[in-house]
This record gives structure tokens, C-alpha cells and sequence, in this order.
């Protein structure tokens, strides 16, 4: 039997301890699932393994042999692959070129690297264009892309890092079919993820990280949820509190929305509007049209024809005056929302520097930055709990609480929030979801957008669903009960346009 496994492993970011003397081994053959709350070490022992990063103190062993691997090429020599939470491959360029970026060889072997391909998505019944370039496919084609390039760079071993926080539904029964597939055919698979279904529907075994620390290790069968959540969180509340509330007038509305970029249709005759005191989910498979909504209700990109307002002004196109009337926008993509090279209190303190509190005489109030940004990280469970460390020190997941607590911690009068709790644990995205309804509470318009129905069901007073382009059903959960197979079956006719239009 294969394995890849580690002994001791410690890693630390400067004061931040990510991993303490952590074991592991991942078998052939097996779904091997890594879980634990953000910053519990989970991606940081995944790129350890990766090639990623190096350890601080530790042994890795390949198939017994002691091994040590200064970078990713090493670590693809020796037969593992890695999917990263943040997407990998180069946009410009196609899966074929991308393939060959992981190759040692001088020539560059288009042919045979197409070859690999074709026979990595005859295995695993992935179909992805192969030469184009990867910035055109969409979130879903990318990670099926991505893991494509990893099968044909002959993975023995497989490393996951969150691969479904993206994924709708569909997709994610289909990855998971895939993983076990994989699994079958002797791949091992190291499952790092924060949704204990998916760790009770695909994994064999089970290793449990909190701060850093291994808690548990053992087989999935011996576990229920309740089990797992408990050693991953503790005794902490994972629970959304439902809050009783009332709409209030409409407060953001787009009209007859259209985007077109490059030629091809993203939107098409979008309207929608939310009151104050109500939540709109939209629902959809993850793919262009998203993030082009959700930046066109933020006034952050501009229709090709329509029209967003927000109490009764024009926002569209409009970023600042958007957020000067007080709308409140998280992006889908954490890069886009903080500054990873500044602090954890400036990132937490931008929306407010023009404020008396965090300036004097036109020279910035660094400490009062500071003191904010800490408060920000008591709310918002940011770990570690440091405002003078830089954001790019955070974890993903801990970046993706600084961005929500930086937009939800003020008196927004809209909030547009695209898969808000993506890559969080359970106590976080509970933490969210309540934020979120209590925002409402007092009067908010508040529209989230996501594949994750799960995440709709648990805050939603209403759902559209985004199909294509077209809002395709909706459904007022105020009045009528929520049917998983309608809103499906909506999905899944912009599942089918999508795939034609990739094939054109």
C-alpha cells in the first residue's frame, strides 16, 4: 500500500503557530478527510504536503522513504496533486499550457500533454475544453480543469482544499462521486473541508485539527455530526436564530439588467428588488453570471443596459456614491474586498478612515485603527486576534471574516453579500447567517447570492434563481414551502445552456 505521510510537523507564521506537532498519513485507496474550524491548520498541513510550503520541524515520508520537497514541482514529481481553495491556473493561458507549467522537461510536449488530459477526463467523465484559455471557463470548468491538470501530472495521492465552497448541489454530488471513483481506482485523497456531510457521504477516516493540534484521528463510520462538530468547534453555538421581522419599503432594485463582455451574453433582462427588512437569496450554478450580478448591484461594474437604484437613487455604475448611501458589498473573491499587504486593523478601519475618530489633521490614527481592528477580531471570531499583523498572515477563512465584519459592523442600508460564508466552519458561517437576519432586522435590504442552497434555505425570506443568464423561478419561502427539486431543476437548465455555449 502507498502512503504520504508526516511526523511532528510544526509551522508557524511568525507569532501565529499553524501547526504543533501534528501526524498524518494518507493510504492509497482511501478518502482521507482533514477538518477543523479556520486557522485550525488544515490548508497550511495541505501545502506542507503540496510543496507549498516548507515545514518549520517534521519528517515527510513517501512510500516509507524519508522526502522533503522545496517546492511544488517536487512534490508533483513525486505523485501528488493539489487543488487550492484559491484557484491556480494561469487565466490566459489553456489547460494544456497550464499541464505543462508543472513539467521539469526543457520541450515542451503539447501532444502528449493533450493526450494526458483526454485520458484523465475519460476517467473521471470530466468534460472541460482543453485549449482555451482557462480566465473564460467558469468556476466550476476551472476546478474540474484543475483537477484534470492534476491526474494527468499522474497524482498517486490527491490533496483537496475546500474543493466545494463554490460548487451548487449537483456539482458537489458530482465531485464527491468522482473522489470516491478516484479512491476506487487507488488515488488517495486528503479531504480538507468544513461541511461534515460531505465528510459522512465520501471519507473513510477522519482527522479532526483545533489550533493547530491533532484531535482526533479515526475511522469516519465510528462518527456522527454531532461528534465531529463538537471536536471541531467545542462547546460554541453553531445554530442560526431565526429573527421575526417585517419588509419595509423597497429599498435596492435592478431593472431590466443586461451584461454582455467579450460578445457573449452574462445577463439577460434581470429585474429584482429587495425592502428593508427582508433577505432575497439568488440561487444559481456557480459560473459568470454571479459575480457579474453581484458587482452590478454594488455599482462596482456597469450594466450594458438597465438600471440599479438604491432608495430611489441611481447607483449604477456608481461604487462610491453605492457606498455612501450606505450599501455594504462582499465579494465573492477575497481579494478583491482587503489589502492582504496591510494590517488586520487598517483593512478593518478603510471604510472609516475619513472618520474624526481615525484621522487628526490629516494625518491617519494609527492606533485607533489598531483598537478597531480588535474589535473587529472579538466580533468576528478573527484568528489570530492581532490587528497589527498583516492580512496576508490570515488564513483564508480568517480573511473572510475580517472582510465580513469590516462591511457588516456599521448601519448598511443594503447589503449585497456573494457566498458570504465560503470556506468558513460551522460556528462562523452560523455567526454569519446571524448577522446577516439581524441586519434585516433593523431594516436592511439584504440580497445573498450563492450555489449553496443550504445557506439560502437558512436565511432567505424569498429565492430567484439565476438560470443562464435569466431569472428562470423564484420562490416566497414567507408562503409557500421550499422545494429542492424546483429550484434544481431551474439550476439545471443554466447547467445545460452553459455547456453549449462552451462547446461552441
Amino acid at each position: 500500500m502507498n502512503t504520504l505521510s508526516a511526523s511532528g510537523l510544526c509551522k508557524s507564521f511568525g507569532p501565529v503557530e499553524a501547526l504543533a506537532g501534528v501526524d498524518f498519513e494518507l493510504r492509497s485507496g482511501e478518502v482521507h478527510a482533514i477538518v477543523g474550524e479556520n486557522g485550525a491548520g488544515k490548508s497550511t498541513l495541505a501545502k506542507i504536503f503540496a510543496g507549498v510550503y516548507r515545514a518549520d520541524v517534521g519528517q515527510i515520508h513517501a512510500n516509507g522513504r524519508l522526502t522533503a520537497f522545496q517546492r511544488r514541482q517536487d512534490a508533483i514529481a513525486a505523485g501528488v496533486g493539489f487543488l487550492p481553495q484559491a484557484l491556480s491556473l494561469v487565466g490566459a493561458l489553456s489547460l494544456v499550457e497550464n499541464d505543462l507549467l508543472g513539467q521539469k522537461r526543457l520541450r515542451a510536449d503539447l501532444t502528449g500533454a493533450r493526450e494526458k488530459l483526454a485520458a484523465a477526463a475519460q476517467r473521471t467523465g470530466i468534460s472541460v475544453p482543453f485549449d482555451v484559455p482557462t480566465a473564460r471557463l467558469s468556476v466550476v470548468e476551472r476546478q474540474m480543469g484543475e483537477l484534470l491538470v492534476a491526474l494527468a501530472q499522474n497524482a498517486r495521492f490527491l490533496l483537496l482544499d475546500e474543493p466545494t465552497s463554490m460548487l451548487g448541489p449537483r456539482e458537489v454530488d458530482r465531485l464527491i462521486r468522482c473522489v470516491r471513483d478516484l479512491a476506487a481506482g487507488g488515488v488517495g485523497v486528503g479531504l480538507v473541508t468544513h461541511r461534515i456531510s460531505e465528510v459522512l457521504g465520501s471519507a473513510d477516516r477522519v482527522s479532526v485539527l483545533r489550533g493547530g493540534r491533532l484531535i482526533h484521528t479515526g475511522q469516519a463510520g465510528t462518527l456522527d455530526a454531532a461528534r465531529i462538530a463538537h471536536m471541531m468547534v467545542g462547546d460554541r453555538a453553531t445554530t442560526v436564530h431565526r429573527a421575526a421581522r417585517r419588509s419595509g419599503r423597497e429599498r435596492l432594485m435592478a431593472a431590466a439588467v443586461s451584461f454582455v463582455h467579450d460578445g457573449v451574453p452574462i445577463l439577460q433582462d434581470v429585474s429584482l428588488s429587495v425592502s428593508g427588512g427582508e433577505i432575497l437569496a439568488v440561487a444559481g450554478v456557480a459560473g459568470a453570471a454571479q459575480p457579474a450580478l453581484s458587482a452590478i448591484l454594488a455599482g462596482i461594474r456597469e450594466p450594458t443596459a438597465g438600471r440599479v437604484e438604491l432608495d430611489g437613487n441611481d447607483i449604477t455604475g456608481a461604487a462610491r456614491r453605492a457606498a455612501q448611501l450606505g450599501l455594504a458589498y462582499i465579494p465573492d473573491e477575497r481579494p478583491t474586498g482587503i489589502v492582504p499587504a496591510l494590517t488586520v486593523g487598517t483593512n478593518a478601519s478603510l471604510l472609516r478612515l475619513s472618520g474624526r475618530a481615525f484621522h487628526d489633521f490629516g494625518l491617519r490614527r494609527v492606533r485607533a485603527e489598531l483598537r478597531y481592528g480588535a474589535q473587529i477580531c472579538e466580533r468576528y471570531g478573527v484568528r489570530p486576534p492581532s490587528p497589527n499583523m498583516r492580512a496576508e498572515g490570515l488564513s483564508g477563512g480568517n480573511q473572510q471574516k475580517l472582510l465580513l465584519g469590516r462591511e457588516l459592523d456599521r448601519e448598511a442600508t443594503a447589503i449585497v453579500a456573494h457566498s458570504p460564508t465560503q470556506g468558513l466552519d460551522l460556528a462562523a458561517t452560523a455567526a454569519i447567517h446571524n448577522a446577516l437576519i439581524e441586519a434585516a432586522a433593523r431594516g436592511t435590504a439584504v440580497i445573498v447570492i450563492s450555489a449553496d442552497l443550504d445557506e439560502l434555505i437558512a436565511v432567505a425570506d424569498r429565492i430567484v434563481v439565476l438560470s443562464a443568464g435569466r431569472i428562470a423561478d423564484a420562490l416566497d419561502l414567507r408562503i409557500e414551502p421550499f422545494d429542492a427539486a424546483r429550484i434544481g431543476r431551474a439550476m439545471a437548465v443554466g447547467q445545460l445552456r452553459e455547456r453549449e455555449d462552451y462547446a461552441a
